[in-house]
């Protein structure tokens, strides 16, 4: 935890314009970073420091949410690791293991909300835009914050230990909409130096599990930010039966911000 910390405080410090730029511009080679997508007179000045790089804002026209009330849309840029159904008692078999959606969120009654619904997982590349967002339009109803580990969460990592995202940090944000409860679960991993919620100041690193009852609770509509990785990691999606999986996508497809992610299905 206090190597990744020194790494969050390390990414923050102060940089010179020109340094900034031959940092950005080597980052960006060495990883695929699509230069595209950001504000071009930003990339000329220089980001103040490689966090504010990394957590950076997408340009004007960069991404276009889709609007269909019946489309769940992808909370971020990423590769979607994973899609599979809750099953009893709320638990997920990924890849042949299984653990329990409650021990994810932190609260087991709220897992069986869950039963029968989807579990998505994207996991966001170091090239990746690094902001989450509303997949749906709801109220917060409540943030959850809990304290855990900061490991890896590559594919090796993840085969090693299954209940990986169940041990690391995690931000919890529980969505109140139309189609029910929807989960977006922000899943810290090693170099991160903290997450950030947008619509409710929150602690970095916390030492204690916490709920945040949000009152008012604010409306978030589909699109809206709910917060920010400072360097990381991987988002986890939950939905109450309804939804399946947008045509066109599978396992290791690239997901971006505000595109097609999941379909409400007709009520039989």
């Amino acid at each position: 935890m206090a190597a990744c910390q020194a790494m969050g405080v390390a990414s923050r410090l102060p940089l010179p314009a020109g340094v900034s730029r031959a940092a950005v511009s080597a980052y960006a080679r060495w990883f695929g970073v699509e230069l595209d997508d950001v504000d071009q007179a930003q990339l000329e000045r220089g980001f103040p420091s490689f966090d504010a790089f990394f957590t950076r804002s997408l340009r004007d026209g960069a991404r276009t949410v889709d609007k269909s009330p019946d489309i769940l849309v992808s909370p971020c840029d990423g590769r979607l690791r994973e899609v599979a159904e809750v099953e009893a008692q709320g638990v997920v078999v990924a890849k042949g293991h299984a653990y329990a959606v409650g021990e994810l969120i932190g609260d087991a009654e709220l897992a069986d909300r869950f039963v029968g619904g989807l579990q998505a997982v994207i996991y966001l590349h170091p090239r990746d835009y690094h902001r989450v967002h509303a997949p749906i339009s709801g109220v917060a109803s409540r943030v959850v914050l809990i304290p855990g580990r900061l490991l890896p969460v590559n594919d090796a990592a993840v085969a090693r230990e299954p209940r990986l995202f169940a041990l690391n940090e995690r931000q919890v944000h529980v969505i109140d909409s139309d189609f029910g409860t929807v989960v977006v679960v922000m899943v810290a991993a090693f170099g991160v130096g903290h997450m950030s919620c947008t619509y409710r100041p929150v602690e970095a690193h916390p030492d204690h599990e916490r709920s945040l009852d949000l009152e008012p609770p604010p409306f978030l509509a589909k699109g809206d930010e709910l917060g920010i990785f400072h360097l990381g990691s991987t988002v986890v999606l939950l939905t109450e039966p309804g939804f399946a999986l947008a045509d066109g996508l599978g396992c290791d497809s690239r997901v971006e911000f505000g595109k097609p992610l999941l379909r409400r299905q007709e009520a039989s």
